[in-house]
């Protein structure tokens, strides 16, 4: 750890989010400052080591001073589907160009750590995962000391992936295997991937690394489902449904109320096409044991199971 580490203030946007809160968690006894939108709203984060400060990444005006008087950032702010005027490139390419030449204008900011996904590309056809890869482009670029992560699937209580699953088990009286099935997935635990930006931030062997973060396993994705239903005691018959019927089917439901629509959006769709496994991945090594297996940690999508998301 640098000198003086535990005294230095470290600014986290995203941090009200799945993954955020679980890096909060992780970074407790920390002097932190979040970015928020509402600060009233998110009041019962302040403590004496938290402070909070309103902002938006896609407004670079509102993030003027923001950063003043920290030393390191943790940027994890991203959308998973766009909506009006809501892109990935204006969020997650734009937003983190925006902290970036903030943290660049004050100077002082030592460590720069941005979360980006397993799968980011330079190909447009991938809006999410291009917008990722700009991303990257944008800090390696920087002149800051930085850190890239890029997770596979995050699981965990309140995630949007394995739940979303758990959802589909439920509720579909036959469960719709969209595509081949066969993309590969490495679902890694959320408190791992909160350890692993933790630990990072303050090793100087970190700085300039690129970081694959995979789980316990390799799964398909109609494994996953299996693996779902299993543990939701649900035993379902499932019918294949290729890309090319489903695509249309979601376009034309966007604008209907989020439950009545189908639990899968166009880029999703696209993704499927691409692996989300890696054979490099460094989760062991950040945080220092095997990292957890998916089978035996979602209870939490179990009516009564352990586990709750954090506040």
């Amino acid at each position: 750890m640098v000198a003086n580490a535990a005294s230095e203030r470290i600014f986290v946007t995203g941090s009200t989010g799945f993954v955020g809160s679980n890096v909060r968690r992780a970074l407790a006894g920390r002097k932190l400052r979040l970015l928020v939108r509402d600060r009233a709203k998110h009041a019962h984060l302040a403590s004496v080591d938290v402070e909070l400060v309103e902002g938006d990444v896609t407004q670079p005006e509102s993030l003027h001073g923001a950063l003043d008087g920290c030393s390191a950032v943790i940027h994890l702010v991203a959308i998973i589907d766009e909506t009006r005027g809501t892109t990935f490139d204006r969020v997650i390419r734009g937003g983190t160009e925006h902290v970036v030449a903030e943290a660049r204008r004050i100077g002082g900011i030592r460590r720069f750590v941005l979360m980006s996904a397993l799968g980011a590309t330079n190909n447009p056809h991938f809006g999410y995962f291009h917008a990722k890869w700009l991303a990257e482009e944008a800090v390696r670029t920087s002149g800051l000391d930085w850190t890239i992560f890029r997770p596979s699937i995050i699981f965990g209580p309140g995630d949007g992936f394995i739940n979303l699953l758990a959802d589909l088990v439920r509720k579909a009286p036959v469960i719709p295997v969209v595509g081949s099935g066969r993309t590969k997935f490495m679902p890694v635990s959320v408190d791992e991937v909160a350890q692993a930006f933790a630990r990072a931030l303050d090793d100087p062997s970190a700085v300039g690394k690129v970081y694959e973060l995979g789980g316990a396993k390799v799964y398909t994705y109609e494994e996953l489902l299996d693996l779902v239903a299993a543990k939701l005691g649900k035993k379902k018959r499932k019918v294949h449904v290729p890309v090319g019927l489903m695509m249309p089917v979601v376009k034309l439901s966007k604008p209907l109320p989020k439950a009545l629509r189908p639990p899968v959006t166009e880029e999703q769709l696209r993704m499927l096409a691409l692996d989300n496994s890696t054979n490099k991945s460094a989760t062991a090594q950040l945080v220092g044991h095997p990292p957890k297996s998916l089978e035996d940690h979602i209870d939490y999508i179990v009516p009564g199971g352990a586990g709750a998301p954090p506040r």
